[in-house]
């Protein structure tokens, strides 16, 4: 990932996940997922590492090599979200990251 998180806090029980684009499989975000349940948005106080300069991106999340629309930014409870289009997206677990 070319660029890490200045927002990104740690946060207990939660495990690496590599969210690549799910049309050209470039790994796009790593992101600390909390529970076991699908994966709906990515908060950015989560992301740990990104592809992307999140400080510098006003709009929603674009895949860089093939220019694909993954996620629309938004809120949720008051934090900086991106909402993920239903099958944009893949995610692998990651170990001893």
């Amino acid at each position: 990932m070319k660029y890490k998180n200045p927002k990104y806090r740690k946060k207990r029980n939660t495990f690496p996940l590599e969210v690549s684009c799910g049309n050209c499989k470039t790994p796009m975000v790593i992101y600390a997922k909390g529970s076991k349940g699908n994966l709906i948005k990515l908060q950015v106080h989560r992301i740990i590492a990104s592809a992307v300069d999140l400080e510098n991106n006003e709009g929603h999340l674009i895949c860089t090599n093939c220019k694909e629309e993954l996620a629309w930014k938004g809120s949720f409870d008051g934090n900086e979200t991106y909402w993920i289009i239903r099958g944009k997206v893949n995610s692998k677990r990651l170990s001893g990251y």
